[in-house]
């Protein structure tokens, strides 16, 4: 229970402590239990400190106790209710442990020994222990399941923590998805047409007639990019992705580039597989990519192409020459191709050595897919 709500119990018990109080002054007045002034002080001492049995409930407990030491003729009716409510609270809310046990060891002796100086039997001593044990245990079973009660709580909140964290990685990881598949599939076609409208608008300048083949590859090219914007953004999934690869197989695709300018040359050895698998996916799409940044970042150097299948895997390299030896940049295209080698448990490397770019992927035809 939090101090706020130990504060706003302690005027209930104000209210409580005063309607003991009274009941216990008025059987005095009526049924005297020892003499005036030894009965109101033990009424009082003994009741009053139930006020505080939220807030301080291990000084009030220790306070009440001591004023059963002193001797009567017989006790109030409703005392019994104000030691229950007393070591209740005691073992519910008393901290820290040590002291919840001292003071029910002190409050069990003074019980007892209030018990023996008055009219009662010595066999009452027994009543004596257990009325003030027995609320402080309930007190402390209450508190272990009060704290278990708590605990629940607190994992139930770090549970749907998690799941939200868990929700927005996915929702991440999904949109990094979409993007890449926007680049791949969008890229390469988009790489088309930004060559043929240069070669349309230079035709355009100098024989116009010449540029009728470039637009008609710009339109044709722009209706097949949006076949394939709609297809990425049907849900995305990899069934759909193997059947738009397999429609176009690699050397439909390299002749497709260098009818529009870019130049390169595919070789493709060894048993390709006799359906659109994900390696055989994944390879399509590597060869798109290396073709689409060689039109991009190199265009007018011949990239050659090797795909070399073997039993047990596949290898694709690409080499062009670039305008210096600079190291390759990792942007989205050769991270995307990074990505899907090492989902599939294959290796990914992009050298630039002596003027010549070369990327190199190898991917196990039984595919390990990374943790």
């Amino acid at each position: 229970m939090s101090l706020v709500a130990r504060l706003r119990s302690t005027r209930l018990d104000v209210l409580l402590t005063g309607i003991l109080m009274l009941a216990g002054i008025v059987q005095q007045a009526f049924f005297p239990i020892a003499g005036p002034v030894p009965a109101v002080l033990y009424v009082v001492g003994s009741t009053l400190p139930l006020a505080w049995r939220h807030t301080y409930p291990v000084e009030s407990a220790l306070a009440s106790s001591a004023f059963w030491l002193i001797p009567l003729d017989g006790y109030p009716v409703l005392g019994f209710v104000v030691v229950l409510l007393q070591f209740f609270s005691l073992g519910s809310l008393g901290a820290p442990r040590l002291a919840v046990v001292l003071v029910t060891v002190w409050a069990a002796l003074a019980s007892v020994a209030g018990t023996l100086l008055g009219p009662e039997q010595a066999v009452a001593s027994v009543g004596a222990v257990l009325v003030v044990v027995a609320p402080v245990l309930a007190g402390r079973l209450v508190r272990h399941q009060r704290a278990q009660n708590l605990a629940l709580a607190s994992l139930a909140e770090q549970l749907r923590a998690e799941r939200l964290r868990a929700e927005e990685a996915a929702v991440g990881s999904e949109r990094a998805r979409i993007a890449q598949e926007l680049h791949d599939v969008v890229g390469h076609e988009v790489t088309l047409i930004a060559i043929q409208a240069e070669a349309a608008a230079a035709a355009l300048r100098v024989t116009p007639e010449r540029a009728v083949e470039p637009v008609e590859a710009i339109r044709s090219t722009a209706h097949r990019t949006l076949g394939e914007i709609r297809g990425v953004l049907d849900v995305l999934s990899p069934q759909q992705d193997a059947q738009r690869a397999g429609e176009e197989d690699l050397l439909t695709l390299a002749a497709r580039a260098r009818s529009v300018g870019i130049a390169n040359s595919l070789a493709v050895t060894g048993d390709t597989p006799p359906e659109q698998t994900p390696v055989a996916l994944a390879v399509h799409r590597i060869v798109r990519e290396c073709l689409t940044n060689a039109g991009r970042h190199a265009l007018g150097a011949i990239v050659c192409l090797n795909v070399d299948w073997t039993p047990d895997m596949v290898e694709v390299r690409s080499t062009n020459d670039v305008a210096a030896s600079v190291p390759p940049v990792p942007g989205r295209g050769l991270t995307g191709i990074r990505h899907r080698a090492e989902l599939l448990g294959g290796s990914y490397d992009a050298t630039c050595v002596n003027g010549r770019f070369e990327v190199r992927v190898r991917i196990p035809l039984i595919a390990r897919a990374t943790p």
